[in-house]
């Protein structure tokens, strides 16, 4: 299940950004593509919250205050079931429960049917971009909302779509251009040259008045 129907730009570098991390930590190799279909039964789920949780545990360690943010990560999760069984529903859930307890708002948590019926992919990559953010604040590396590499961008086009994004990867890879020089003199004719000599005049001349200098 692709994201080929969003449209929204933004959105989808999201989804890109979060693929990546996702990824990084589940040792997959996640796109819009498979994402949905690769997270469906809940048990890629279970693992991320498992390897959030280590980062969650330093955190209360090491901070006062924090005893409400979870203690476990979901427990008795089954990675290999069918996506339409019931232990698949149990994976979410739990999954669910355990974002709860890490302070993503109720506002940000999908309904459960949301991945397991696919009635609102966007509404599990908002889930999974909190919690993202959340693991941030519990110091995990998560650059989600950092602005994305120009560079890799494009040469990540290039390799979906082939050459033709070739020299503008370059253009912002690590060839550096030499920076076009903006001059700053002002030209002689130029009205601010003028009001410059002007001003000059009035500085140079304590004395005279400055309708007198102005005067044309």
């Amino acid at each position: 299940m692709s994201f080929d129907d969003v449209k929204d730009e933004r959105m989808l570098v999201m989804v890109d950004k979060l693929c990546v991390w996702m990824g990084g930590i589940l040792g997959e190799t996640l796109n819009r593509e498979n994402l949905i279909v690769t997270i469906r039964n809940g048990g890629p789920l279970c693992k991320l919250a498992d390897y959030i949780q280590e980062s969650v545990d330093d955190f209360k360690a090491n901070n006062e205050d924090n005893d409400d943010l979870p203690s476990n990560a979901p427990q008795g999760c089954d990675f290999t079931c069918g996506v339409r069984t019931m232990e698949a529903r149990q994976n979410v859930t739990k999954f669910l429960d355990w974002a709860r307890k890490l302070r993503v708002p109720e506002s940000s948590i999908f309904l459960p049917d949301d991945l397991l019926k696919l009635k609102g992919k966007m509404n599990v990559v908002n889930t999974l971009l909190a919690v993202a953010r959340r693991a941030k604040d519990c110091g995990m590396a998560a650059d989600i909302d950092a602005p994305p590499k120009i560079a890799n961008a494009f040469i990540g086009l290039e390799e979906k779509f082939g050459k033709k994004f070739d020299h503008t990867s370059k253009a912002f890879g690590s060839q550096k251009s030499e920076l076009k020089t903006v001059t700053t003199t002002l030209m002689s004719g130029s009205a601010w040259k003028i009001v410059q000599q002007k001003i000059d005049a009035i500085l140079q001349l304590p004395g005279k008045p400055s309708y007198e200098i102005f005067r044309v």
